[in-house]
């Protein structure tokens, strides 16, 4: 307990430093949120202009207004660009500085990945204001708190899967000379597998088994589908029963090859 409570507190101090650096650069920072937020509203007018022109869609106005409104929030709370630091900091020896202090690099990261958050809870509320006053008339949500406790629950599972899954291709990093090609390919399957260029829900019939179960799903497209969709209990219960098991066994993945990798890691300094 003593341990969980010192790393709590280095947390909590390191989080504060990563917000403080953040708003020094708040102008770049916010470029950075208009361009993350624009992907999925660009996608919503393209989407809204195909339906309005007759598209023959396995979905409704409704539901794509209210998909890719959610989808603007589920990225943002669930992105994560470790990968490309962590395999640097391998690579190039940084990480030999780190294994000498009393917090770990990791949780450095994810002191960095939880500021980025809060950064964009408070930018992303008033963009999601306005998309709610230009679209309301076209989204719904579920009557309720479960599903929005669902939805909750399910973006942080998501927000840790994303973390572990970037831990784990970053670590890779131990033992090849660049993992950048490998990190581009994985950005690329999730990019279409997750559900955030292309609705799952409008992938072909003989693909439905994989798309549903695949991983990637629960990332971007399962937390929107818990207020976008019409999932049923047992829909809704399978589906968080499948995004818990990933969560597990990717970040017991995540952790048995960072140990490997730090125990035959060598470098300069080190």
């Amino acid at each position: 307990m003593t341990t969980f409570l010192r790393n709590a507190r280095v947390l909590r101090r390191m989080t504060g430093a990563h917000i403080a650096m953040s708003l020094t650069y708040r102008g770049e920072w916010l470029v950075y949120m208009a361009a993350n937020i624009s992907v999925p509203i660009i996608s919503l007018l393209i989407w809204r202009t195909a339906l309005a022109n007759g598209a023959q869609l396995p979905i409704d106005e409704e539901f794509v207004t209210t998909y890719f409104v959610l989808l603007s929030v589920v990225t943002m709370a669930t992105s994560s660009w470790l990968t490309t630091f962590l395999a640097r900091d391998i690579r190039l020896g940084k990480l030999s500085s780190w294994m000498v202090r009393p917090a770990s690099l990791l949780l450095n990261f994810v002191a960095n990945n939880l500021s980025e958050k809060v950064m964009k809870t408070f930018a992303l509320l008033p963009m999601i204001g306005v998309l709610w006053w230009v679209f309301h008339d076209s989204m719904h949500f579920p009557a309720g708190g479960g599903h929005l406790t669902l939805f909750a629950t399910s973006v942080v599972l998501a927000a840790v899967l994303v973390f572990t899954i970037d831990i784990l291709v970053a670590s890779l990093a131990f033992w090849m000379d660049d993992v950048a090609a490998l990190h581009q390919a994985r950005q690329l399957i999730a990019n279409v597998l997750s559900g955030s260029i292309v609705p799952l829900a409008l992938m072909p019939d003989w693909s439905r088994g994989f798309v549903d179960i695949q991983p990637f799903r629960y990332t971007v497209s399962f937390p929107v589908e818990i207020l976008a969709g019409d999932l049923s209990g047992a829909e809704l219960l399978t589906g968080m029963s499948v995004q818990l098991g990933y969560v597990l066994v990717f970040g017991v993945f995540a952790r048995l090859v960072w140990t490997a990798g730090l125990r035959g890691y060598s470098a300069v300094g080190a």
